[in-house]
């Protein structure tokens, strides 16, 4: 991240955090117009999504997934490599618990500090 300062990293990730926890459908819309470049990419294990509207719903099919049924995201830690960054996440109930789930996010950003490219990796899968 060019011109990154420790205030402008810890705000990235904490937006990142948030959009995947936002209750409301509209603000999870905005959010990704906010985070990710127009041709954006994001891929989890089983989908590839490009654009602002397919990563919505890759979000918005999370949300429905784990955060209606009682589950939050929360940063385990991050780091910075330039353009790079890790997100290291765990998935526990809203109202405290064991952890459920563990994934990591490797993002490149485009000049302009929008995610380029998305990839998920599951370190730990929910219980089934």
């Amino acid at each position: 991240m060019k011109g990154t300062t420790l205030s402008s990293v810890e705000d990235f990730v904490g937006r990142y955090a948030a959009a995947w926890n936002e209750k409301d459908a509209g603000l999870r819309r905005k959010a990704v117009g906010e985070l990710w470049a127009s041709d954006g990419y994001y891929a989890n294990v089983d989908e590839e999504f490009r654009g602002h509207d397919e990563v919505t719903r890759a979000i918005d099919e999370a949300y429905d997934d784990f955060i209606a049924k009682g589950f939050v995201f929360t940063v385990h830690q991050h780091q910075v490599n330039h353009e790079a960054v890790r997100i290291t996440w765990h998935m526990v109930p809203a109202g405290g618990g064991d952890v459920a789930a563990v994934g990591t996010e490797f993002i490149i950003l485009d000049a302009d500090g929008r995610i380029r490219t998305n990839h998920q990796y599951i370190d730990v899968a929910p219980a089934q």
